[in-house]
């Protein structure tokens, strides 16, 4: 019986008619090796700048990218007559994601109230992500493709692990040094011309205003002179820990498979020892990863092997019992590993026991952000509070003595239900449930036919590869002309970093060359198809506890790897029940199929002429602007000069308040500097930064500048309009962020100038209170000043005598 199954399914194997080669017209084929030109780029790009820049617009640029690589599949389509238009469940699962987060946009923008332009710049990033996820499974469908661009992402890793140890090692020294040097002349200095001059290079140097004195500084130097964690081109090592957690679990599986498969058929010895040198990789990554003391990125990979070995044995319950032995072999190994990457880091000093006592402290803090996330999201289940704008609305929730204000709540679920609302956690469930379809409860897929398909396209697939790897390369440039407009890339780095992205592509190529596990990515019971899975299973575990699903950098990756495990190729579009291009007689394209793609491309062209005119054009502008005039300043040129950058920035981007908020600050450095004579400098000031907070209205800590400038005039002026105004702000940023000692501070003294004793005398115990907590959670950056604490207590004691 065995056997006729075995012959009927032979047979209907050959009986079964090759799919028609598709016509290569020239255009379609330029078209296809421009995308796959894009497609590296972009992906390669968004390692090398900051993720956490992107509500500022400072990732805008590849969101632009790939609205042009969707116009140009768009347009390929009207040439290729084996596609057709059509999303599947993956792409409805991302796409309802995504649309939460617009529709949490325009919610906030047409009905309440927000950071609009945070919001508007996320929503875009959102877009092009979904468009990311959506494009690469359709142009990265080939094994040759999926293997350049799997290799590509592993060297760009690689290369981000070089510079994190480097940083370890070397950078932090040399900028505690510069720092200290720069620091010392700042305090010494005779003169208030020399003391400007090193404060000027202070900020230079990247040291926040807000750090030149007080707790502000202690802080600083603290974070500074303490810090030894890798951050790569991240501003937080957790978020680089993200991507090194990926980077280690697909290395550690091709690895294993190039050194222990006795499966595999290495035609000499020479080839064999070029496979060890697929063991640099897991070598950098690992100890890079040990180095950032990420305990979250540590879970997920831990629970990332665990999925690799669960999964394996799934895909292999034949030979269960021979795989149990390997496994427990590649387990060993993997144990043996990991310990001597803590041993290696515990020695050279990037591990040491805080790591591991700090954790219950950590646990608590995260416990303490999702405890208040999660009112934040009962006040508004439905929409959210828009992309961009959870710190806002979280400082109106933070608990006491909570620790710091955080961005975004460090759980992948509360993340999204606060930022997109109930339809974006709608939209990650189904995710999630897809992914686990797809790994573990859909059985395994032959790559018998994918591969013979593949394998008689392989030398047309050439150009296709060469066309992805460039794309790579041209990622280095791209980020030079990207530092013209934001000038925040050294360009000296960045010509490095490609130099050492191609020593260590070319290096790792002689170890891929003797591979055939990257031949084998269709056959999803390969290490390399399950260590997508796991990397995806890492990725999700560390989001759980350490946040940053709204960083395009992070939620690329987390998307790639779902893209890279389930393409659409061509033969499953006829598969599907697709309607063909062609009819029966091959004459003609089906009306449908056609007014279908060239509506596809109507709207692509309508949504980049909405990004470019809703975000790209005004953030890129306004930013340029911005930085001319941060520069005048820094140069001593007139506050004339730099007013007419930030006035014409203001007309730029309507929406954003960072030019009103400059603007603001330098009429009040004249009022100051003029010893509170020019009212008309304090006026204007005024009315600049309630520009400011008409354009983020849920910032207290704008209020909280405006009532404290509001009282400084008021010692001046003596009249009682200026003491409301100041009483109406402080109690606006006290609503805005009641758990604040120096706001409740500030208020109770206020309220005390204005004889309202009662209140002072309550506002001044909540202070002291507050005060009292964050000493006991050691939020050194939070203490009131001896002279604060001192008039918190003279108010209470002044009532109370009034009292008796």
């Amino acid at each position: 019986m065995s056997k006729r199954r075995k012959q009927h399914r032979s047979q209907s194997s050959h009986s079964k008619p090759d799919p028609a080669a598709p016509e290569h017209h020239p255009l379609l084929s330029l078209l296809n090796g421009v995308q796959l030109f894009l497609v590296g780029t972009l992906i390669t790009t968004r390692y090398f700048l900051p993720a956490e820049s992107a509500p500022q617009g400072d990732t805008l640029h590849i969101a632009l990218g790939w609205f042009i690589v969707v116009i140009l599949f768009s347009s390929s389509l009207l040439l290729d007559r084996s596609w057709t238009p059509r999303l599947d469940r993956y792409d409805f699962g991302v796409w309802l994601l995504v649309s939460g987060q617009v529709i949490a946009t325009m919610v906030m923008i047409l009905i309440t109230e927000g950071q609009k332009r945070a919001a508007l710049n996320l929503m875009w990033e959102w877009v092009s992500l979904g468009l990311s996820f959506s494009l690469i499974r359709r142009i990265i469908a080939t094994t040759q493709l999926r293997t350049v661009l799997l290799q590509g992402l592993l060297t760009t890793i690689v290369l981000l692990s070089v510079y994190g140890i480097w940083q370890h090692h070397w950078m932090y020294g040399q900028l505690a040094e510069e720092y200290l040097s720069a620091r010392q002349q700042f305090d010494t200095a005779s003169t208030p011309a020399e003391r400007s001059e090193f404060q000027k290079k202070l900020l230079s140097m990247g040291v926040p205003a807000d750090a030149l004195s007080g707790s502000g500084q202690q802080l600083f130097e603290q974070r500074l002179l303490d810090s030894t964690e890798p951050l790569g081109m991240f501003a937080l090592a957790n978020t680089f820990a993200g991507l090194l957690a990926v980077g280690f679990l697909i290395a550690f599986s091709q690895t294993v498979h190039a050194l222990f498969d006795k499966t595999r058929h290495v035609t000499s010895k020479g080839s064999r020892f070029k496979s060890w040198i697929l063991l640099l990789p897991t070598i950098l990554i690992g100890y890079c990863l040990i180095l950032t003391k990420s305990r979250t990125a540590w879970v997920g990979v831990v629970g990332g092997l665990v999925s690799l070995g669960i999964l394996k044995l799934i895909r292999h319950k034949e030979q269960s019992q021979a795989w149990k032995k390997q496994a427990i072999k590649w387990g060993s190994m993997a144990g043996i590993i990991l310990l001597g990457f803590f041993l290696l880091a515990t020695f050279s000093g990037g591990f040491d026991k805080e790591v591991l006592t700090e954790a219950p402290k950590s646990l608590k803090y995260r416990l303490e952000w999702w405890t208040a996330t999660w009112d934040l999201i009962k006040e508004s289940p439905l929409w959210g509070t828009g992309p961009g704008n959870f710190r806002e609305h979280y400082l109106k929730y933070k608990l006491p003595g909570s620790s710091e204000e955080i961005a975004d709540p460090h759980n992948l679920f509360l993340d999204v239900w606060a930022n997109g609302g109930m339809i974006a956690f709608t939209g990650l469930l189904t995710v999630l449930m897809l992914a686990c379809y797809h790994w573990v409860i859909k059985p395994s897929a032959s790559s018998n036919e994918s591969k013979t398909e593949i394998d008689s396209f392989q030398n047309e697939m050439s150009t296709s590869q060469v066309a992805l790897l460039l794309g790579f390369i041209f990622a280095f440039p791209f980020l030079w002309g990207i530092q013209l407009f934001l000038q925040s890339i050294d360009e000296t780095l960045l010509w490095i970093f490609c130099l050492g992205w191609l020593v260590l592509y070319f290096m790792l190529n002689l170890g891929w060359k003797t591979d055939d596990e990257f031949q084998q990515i269709e056959d999803r019971s390969s290490l390399l198809s399950l260590s997508l899975a796991a990397g995806f299973v890492a990725l999700s575990i560390h989001l759980l506890g350490a946040g940053g699903i709204a960083m395009p950098a992070i939620t690329q990756t987390w998307f790639l790897l779902l893209a890279l495990a389930v393409p659409v190729t061509c033969q499953q579009a006829h598969e599907s029940g697709n309607l063909p291009l062609k009819s029966s007689s091959g004459k003609s394209k089906p009306l449908k199929s056609i007014h279908l793609k060239t509506l596809l491309l109507f709207v692509c062209l309508l949504m980049i002429v909405f990004f470019v005119w809703s975000s790209f054009a005004p953030t890129i502008h306004r930013k340029r602007l911005v930085i001319k005039g941060e520069q005048a300043l820094l140069r001593g040129r007139s506050a004339q000069s730099a007013q007419r950058f930030f006035r014409q920035a203001t007309q730029t981007d309507p929406l954003s308040p960072g030019p009103w908020q400059a603007l603001a600050q330098i009429n009040f450095n004249q009022w100051t500097q003029r010893e509170h004579d020019d009212r008309d400098a304090f006026d204007q000031g005024v009315k600049q930064l309630k520009e400011a907070i008409r354009r983020n209205p849920f910032n207290p800590l704008s209020y909280f500048e405006l009532g404290q400038k509001f009282f400084q005039e008021y010692h001046i002026s003596k009249t009682q309009a200026d003491l409301d105004d100041a009483i109406d702000n402080l109690n606006q940023a006290v609503t805005g962020y009641p758990n604040n000692a120096r706001y409740r501070a500030a208020l109770a003294e206020v309220l005390f100038e204005a004889g309202q004793i009662n209140e002072s005398q309550g506002e001044a115990r909540q202070a002291i209170d507050l005060d009292e907590a964050n000493h006991q959670a050691q939020h050194i950056d939070k203490y009131l000043s001896e002279k604060t604490l001192n008039k918190m207590k003279e108010i209470i004691n002044l009532s109370h005598r009034n009292q008796n």
